[in-house]
């Protein structure tokens, strides 16, 4: 945690510029005049250099009045004129020395502002060029404030997105290798195992729903971002460890009805499954991949008042999730009710409006009849039958139907047009109500 003598260094500098640039002239072409930004910010600024906001133990309330003024600089940074000025004249620098202030409303207001200028792609390409940024903001993972929280997988998604979108951009500037550089460094610092860890113990206990929501879009990307990777191994290693992949597991439980959610989850554990996660993973969490997919389908797809195009990629995750922990041969148990759910998904598929010349309703409808196949033939050789119980016994010691005899998406499965989600796209945000 920065002292107030360290801040006073880091800020000082920028405070003096700032008092020599306060004119009246508007901030780009905003209706924002210059002057009243600056004062608004040296006021912020000078407020903490002369106080400490712990005392006799205890972390203050942050003043209504430095709060209405932090508001108000986050409020504006949605304008990518006011980003540019931000942090063209150090005022970013100033709010991420915040984010080490003891009280959690200052963070959460310090990485709102952080967040909306990472959302500028003007201001993002200044802001990756310089690392502490991402590291200052990846150590807010160590927050245990919702809120903040929020805010800060926001903003990873944002880097994320932005990255995602340069790469497959036509502009030549910045040049592809320039992109490939920008995108390593980014990488190296999200595949760090105490971070990995610090976002595997938010998803894991979290019950916020927005910070989930961020957390699942967040992840998404980042494993899109893997293709383009040339250490991706390296870079995803601890993502598709099995203490990490429980994680997500337990956040899908967590966010079953929040649809965009678990298609984002969803689809994270797609990539890893196919392309990272080593084989005896795949029957060690067979049985947990299977409850939670089952459950998806219960309370989750078959909830749905129609089965459209949005949302076949989210079954085909789902339906290949089953079918390669059915293969491992690794579960004990496999719920009763799962050849009647994937039986009904079949069905409700088939008889949804999607053309039957769509491919990738093909590849669904194939994943869910091999199943649904395998299953059957393993209750026939261990006498397993489907019934109102919670999960029964299914003998897998002999089965053939049972070995790992396919660990990616079989061509014949597989998707062509599926993409990272529909409404992944990062936005900005005011001041939330408090």
């Amino acid at each position: 945690m920065a002292s107030n003598k360290d801040y006073d260094r880091n800020a000082d500098f920028d405070l003096k510029r700032l008092e020599e640039l306060a004119k009246d002239s508007a901030v780009g072409d905003t209706m924002y005049e210059k002057r009243s930004v600056i004062e608004k910010v040296l006021e912020v600024g000078k407020h903490f250099q002369k106080t400490c906001y712990v005392r006799d133990g205890k972390i203050l309330e942050l003043d209504p009045k430095i709060e209405d003024l932090m508001c108000t600089l986050w409020d504006i940074s949605v304008e990518e004129d006011v980003s540019v000025f931000y942090f063209e004249h150090g005022v970013l620098d100033i709010f991420v020395e915040l984010f080490s202030n003891p009280n959690v409303r200052v963070k959460e207001i310090s990485i709102g502002v952080m967040a909306n200028m990472v959302f500028h792609k003007r201001v993002f390409l200044s802001i990756i060029e310089k690392d502490k940024y991402l590291e200052k903001c990846l150590k807010l993972l160590e927050e245990k404030d919702s809120p903040t929280l929020v805010i800060v997988f926001r903003c990873l998604h944002s880097y994320g997105f932005n990255l995602f979108n340069l790469f497959i951009s036509d502009e030549t500037s910045p040049s592809k290798e320039e992109i490939k550089n920008l995108l390593s460094r980014c990488l190296v610092f999200l595949s760090i195992e105490s971070i990995v860890q610090s976002i595997g113990i938010i998803i894991a206990s979290c019950t916020n729903k927005e910070v989930l929501s961020n957390a699942s879009k967040f992840l998404s990307i980042v494993g899109e971002l893997w293709e383009e990777s040339e250490e991706r191994r390296k870079v995803s290693q601890f993502y598709a460890e099995e203490q990490f992949l429980v994680c997500v597991l337990e956040a899908m439980s967590e966010s079953v009805g929040i649809d965009k959610t678990e298609k984002h989850f969803a689809v994270f554990l797609n990539i890893v499954y196919e392309n990272d996660v080593d084989k005896e993973i795949f029957g060690a969490l067979s049985e947990k991949v299977i409850n939670v997919v089952d459950k998806l389908l219960k309370d989750h797809v078959l909830e749905y008042n129609a089965i459209e195009d949005t949302d076949l990629e989210f079954i085909f995750n789902l339906a290949y999730l089953v079918k390669v922990s059915i293969e491992s041969g690794g579960f004990e148990k496999l719920p009763n009710k799962l050849i009647s759910h994937l039986k009904t998904v079949q069905h409700r598929v088939e008889t949804s409006e999607i053309n039957p010349s769509n491919e990738n309703r093909t590849s669904i409808l194939n994943l869910l009849k091999s199943s649904v196949s395998n299953i059957q033939s393993m209750q026939q050789n261990g006498g397993g039958e489907d019934s109102d119980h919670e999960s029964g016994s299914t003998s897998h010691d002999s089965s053939a139907n049972n070995s790992p005899v396919t660990f990616r998406t079989p061509a014949n499965y597989s998707p062509v047009t599926f993409g990272t989600p529909a409404n992944d796209s990062p936005f900005t945000f005011g001041t939330p109500n408090h």
